[in-house]
């Protein structure tokens, strides 16, 4: 199923013992463009505004109908999970410590998006240390929430074209298929871009821009995104075909 991440940010959450708030913010690795946690918004029952994240391994299904995330744990059992604040980077000592509390296994050993995996419920209960010598993680930290590169500017080889407006991922295996690019602001009648991770060069956090490997012309020929059609099985992988022809 293809989902965009605007689209996540209006799902609510449901633990096995009853609703826990909402998706707050999408974080993704921006080097594997992997989706690595789900922000949950929990003011409704946390005191002080705490944030926790929910990783995709404790996924269990969606209920698009009712823009519903159903997670394999109890309300109590996320209200006692390592908390995160707000607007800082999650760094990987947090991210030790979260996957210990749950017993997953870590994602970042191995050479696939999930470590020895291909999808992310398959870390349940393989909890694993993989530290140097120091007892450190040898692991950098890639994490990116995707509200803050939505609205960064995307440099072509030529000229600037539109900013990213949102991320489209396959909730089979959490991966960023597709980012969409907004010309609304360059382009007359402005158009919703097709721009694949494998376009990308560099996106610099300091100047708020995403720089591609296409020139201006090949990025405004690129397909228009319909984001009423993401659901339709097959529209993406259409998409993605059109961009290779």
């Amino acid at each position: 199923m293809m989902i965009s991440s605007k689209q996540l940010t209006h799902f609510s959450i449901r633990a096995t013992n009853g609703d826990i708030g909402g998706v707050r913010d999408v974080l993704f690795d921006d080097d594997t463009y992997v989706v690595r946690y789900l922000v949950a918004d929990t003011n409704i029952w946390l005191p002080l505004s705490r944030k926790v994240v929910i990783s995709p391994i404790s996924v269990k299904q969606f209920d698009t109908e009712n823009s519903i995330v159903d997670i394999d744990m109890t309300v109590e059992t996320l209200k006692e999970s390592p908390t995160i604040e707000e607007h800082k980077p999650v760094s990987r000592e947090y991210e030790e410590h979260l996957f210990k509390y749950f017993g997953y296994g870590y994602y970042w050993i191995g050479p696939g998006a999930w470590g020895e995996f291909a999808h992310p419920n398959e870390l349940v209960d393989q909890h694993q240390q993989y530290t140097n010598n120091d007892g450190k993680s040898t692991h950098e930290n890639h994490l990116r929430a995707c509200s803050e590169v939505s609205g960064y500017e995307v440099a072509t080889q030529d000229g600037n074209v539109g900013h990213i407006s949102q991320f489209i991922i396959d909730v089979s295996n959490w991966t960023i298929v597709m980012l969409v690019v907004d010309t609304n602001n360059w382009l007359p009648g402005g158009k919703h871009l097709a721009l694949l991770p494998s376009d990308i060069i560099d996106i610099d956090w300091a100047a708020h821009h995403v720089s591609v490997k296409l020139t201006h012309d090949e990025l405004v020929n690129r397909p228009d995104v319909d984001e009423n059609k993401l659901s339709q099985d097959g529209y993406v992988n259409t998409v993605c075909a059109a961009i290779d022809e």
